[in-house]
């Protein structure tokens, strides 16, 4: 590996890993039955990670040994990742309390979670990126599970846990051939030594290629790798399934990039075609399924798998386009499906939420602040202008027509307009139908309320103003390069 031995680049993950061990021990020391500021010390701890960004911004490309680094692409994701992750700790008090579940373990769990996700984004090597990825895999499965009480809980954590082995089995094998192609694990190298193979060695690449494909496959829940998303999603603790959406989309989706982009464009007209077909698959299953759901989480599972198609869309198109277009949209769909879950987590009470189109039936006239900021989330969904999602979907299949894949941006284009049937319902069942029976939902707490004027905040403006995140996101994608 090259590059000084320099820690740096793991001050915010360290921080962030040291604020868990504090809240676990706190949770120690608090003794039974009693509860500690367990949100406040994450908040903390995540305040303190995101400082030191700021400070290795101004000296950014640091390296670890050549396996960290810290330049502008993972300075940006860790940001986001980072966002996620506080504003997923401001929803979770709420819906704990409701099901008598607030413990230090939960929000050690996130935290966790949350530095294998940093580890991925910033990772220069293979073995890095794995070790990362189930960093931040072991610490969701704990979370899906948490409410052991819950039979849909444990079948979730059990499914996640049994898919994500497979995962994680496919991506190992393939870093393997690969260093047994190349003789390295590390991104740089494997992008000098990949084009001088030949012969057998270059069939061994390809394969490798495919394997970790299938890897990152399960991890962004793409098809045909899609199956665990419905059911981990629908039985996970609700901010639990918005931390997955958001945090695992940015995480998965900046490591898939790094490679790709950066370790293996010399492989292109081999992976670009299989990818593109992912891409069409994965948006015309995911948005056809979801016409069918009647449950929420359920129909925003597989709303989350036809927009990692729209990603994969961008991945195929001209690198620097895609880049730019992929972390724009990351941004956007992260605080989306944050606000989305987050509306659902927020009415939750006595271990209830609102858990199909009808349990939101006039919600305008009983919550009208609640009801136009979900309506927003489904609008931006579904990609309708002066929303933060029509810019990134306008970026993706500009991308897509830029690169000479017109196809794939038609056919986004048409799932995008299909998607408008099932995220409008939503907006037709708060407005336009009458509420059935009395209002047992629970008062917003002023955490959660804030985390949904962010995120509300951050659809709006970034529809409108999308200037500054787009600078920042072609910078960052201009020293992946």
């Amino acid at each position: 590996m090259s590059g000084t031995v320099d820690l740096q680049p793991a001050y915010p993950a360290i921080l962030v890993a040291v604020t868990a061990v504090a809240v676990l021990l706190t949770q120690a020391f608090a003794g039974k039955g009693r509860t500690a500021p367990f949100s406040a010390l994450s908040l903390a701890g995540l305040a303190a990670a995101l400082l030191s960004l700021v400070l290795l911004e101004r000296a950014p490309g640091a390296v670890m040994g050549g396996a960290l680094t810290a330049d502008r692409f993972s300075l940006f994701l860790q940001v986001v990742i980072l966002a996620v992750a506080a504003l997923a700790v401001l929803f979770s008090p709420q819906y704990l309390r409701s099901l008598r579940l607030e413990r230090g373990e939960y929000y050690a769990l996130l935290l966790f979670s949350a530095v294998g996700m940093m580890g991925l984004v910033s990772s220069l090597e293979l073995v890095s990126i794995f070790v990362a990825l189930e960093i931040m895999s072991i610490a969701l499965y704990g979370l899906a599970g948490m409410p052991r009480a819950r039979p849909a809980s444990q079948e979730s954590a059990l499914k996640y846990f049994i898919t994500g082995s497979f995962s994680s089995a496919f991506l190992l094998y393939g870093i393997a051939l690969l260093y047994g192609v190349c003789g390295t694990t590390s991104v740089e190298e494997i992008a000098r030594k990949l084009p001088l193979t030949t012969g057998p060695a270059s069939l061994m690449a390809v394969l490798g290629t495919a394997l970790l494909l299938v890897g990152f496959g399960f991890k962004v829940a793409s098809v045909p790798f899609h199956m665990w998303a419905p059911d981990v999603y629908e039985g996970a603790p609700t901010p639990v399934t918005a931390f997955m959406a958001a945090g695992v989309k940015v995480a998965a989706f900046g490591a898939l990039l790094r490679v790709f982009d950066a370790a293996l464009p010399s492989l292109a007209d081999r992976w670009q075609p299989i990818v593109a077909w992912l891409a069409i698959a994965t948006m015309v299953v995911g948005n056809l399924a979801a016409l069918a759901q009647s449950g929420l989480k359920r129909m925003l599972a597989y709303s989350s798998i036809a927009h990692a198609g729209y990603l994969l869309t961008a991945l195929v198109a001209a690198p620097r386009i895609a880049g730019e277009a992929m972390l724009y949209y990351l941004v956007a769909y992260a605080a989306v499906n944050l606000g989305a879950f987050g509306v659902i987590s927020a009415l939750s009470r006595d271990g209830r939420e609102p858990l199909t189109y009808r349990d939101l039936a006039g919600l305008a006239q009983r919550r009208p602040a609640l009801a136009a900021a979900l309506a927003l989330y489904m609008v931006s969904l579904t990609g309708i202008p002066a929303t933060a999602g029509f810019v990134g979907k306008f970026y993706v299949f500009t991308a897509a027509v830029t690169g000479n894949w017109v196809a794939l941006a038609i056919v986004g284009v048409s799932m995008s307009v299909v998607s408008a049937y099932y995220y409008l319902g939503v907006v037709v069942s708060m407005y336009m139908r009458d509420p059935d029976g009395e209002d047992t939902w629970a008062a917003v707490s002023p955490a959660s309320a804030f985390a949904l004027a962010v995120t509300a905040g951050v659809t709006v403006v970034f529809g409108i103003w999308p200037t500054p995140v787009l600078n920042l996101a072609r910078e960052a994608a201009r020293s992946l390069l």
